[in-house]
């Protein structure tokens, strides 16, 4: 499940070439367009991701470009308690706060994430971040290690990894995920 973020779609940037490259490898891939994402409602992009993934297991893995990160990791905190997952890579995630207000997305992740919840589906996780990233802050990269074991991969090449910066492939990304779902 590939979840594109804020302002976003799953046919710019990097996610894309993900898809191919996954789909070459055997991998089942879905990338939906969530709602209304230049004004987005958490549970409005819950329902999309409970409707498309339906029951998950520990095949099921998600790849999140910024807000989608908080997106899936929120969707796994809401699984039920005997669900389990692989796991996900995050690009450019957050779990709160970034490094400027951007008003329309406050209320979005204003709950925060249940780390203890998300932990206890047993996912596996890495985290792609750049210091030069221009809205989220590095420590975000530091809280997904510390709460969900995550392995950090930093990216230095890109800013905030997003299609505007003429990203078309992230072979972290594709790297990442193969790791983790060995």
């Amino acid at each position: 499940m590939i979840v594109h973020g804020w302002a976003g779609n799953p046919s710019h940037g990097w996610k894309p070439w993900l898809k191919a490259e996954l789909e070459a490898a055997g991998w089942q891939v879905e990338a939906p367009s969530m709602p209304s994402p230049n004004t987005p409602k958490l549970n409005e992009w819950l329902e999309v991701l409970a409707e498309i993934v339906g029951t998950p297991d520990e095949n099921t893995y998600f790849v999140g470009h910024s807000l989608g990160c908080y997106t899936f990791l929120k969707y796994i905190e809401r699984l039920p308690e005997n669900q389990r997952i692989g796991g996900g890579v995050m690009v450019a995630g957050f779990a709160g706060y970034l490094k400027h207000k951007i008003p329309v997305l406050e209320k979005y992740y204003e709950a925060g994430l249940d780390w203890d919840k998300i932990r206890h589906h047993n996912g596996k996780y890495a985290a792609i971040y750049s210091d030069r990233d221009d809205y989220v802050r590095v420590e975000s990269a530091f809280e997904f290690e510390k709460h969900l074991g995550a392995t950090l991969i930093k990216n230095n090449d890109w800013e905030h990894f997003s299609g505007d910066e003429g990203i078309t492939q992230l072979p972290d990304v594709l790297s990442a995920l193969l790791h983790i779902s060995k």
